[in-house]
């Protein structure tokens, strides 16, 4: 299991650029989760499909605190290295 932000982005990424209808190259690390027009369970829902991808269980705790969707892959790459060294 790699918790490389990389391998979470590419996980994470072309989910959120279906749900939003736009190119994957729009789905920058900038970019403001508040602006995506996503309710919290849709978003929820897409990270629960990559917790399936990288066979791991986010903390939404520290997912809660994400803004960006870089902050978001970084939250989730630290859980994937975490479940990676228990």
């Amino acid at each position: 299991m790699s918790g490389s932000p990389e391998a979470v982005r590419d996980a994470l990424v072309p989910r959120l650029a279906a749900a939003l209808g736009v190119d994957d190259a729009l789905v920058t690390d900038d970019l403001e989760l508040a602006t995506l027009g996503l309710s919290s369970l849709e978003l929820m829902e897409l990270v629960y499909d990559v917790e399936d991808d990288l066979g791991v269980t986010f903390r939404e705790e520290e997912l809660a605190g994400a803004t960006t969707v870089g902050t978001l892959v970084a939250a989730m790459a630290a859980d994937v290295d975490a479940a990676g060294a228990a």
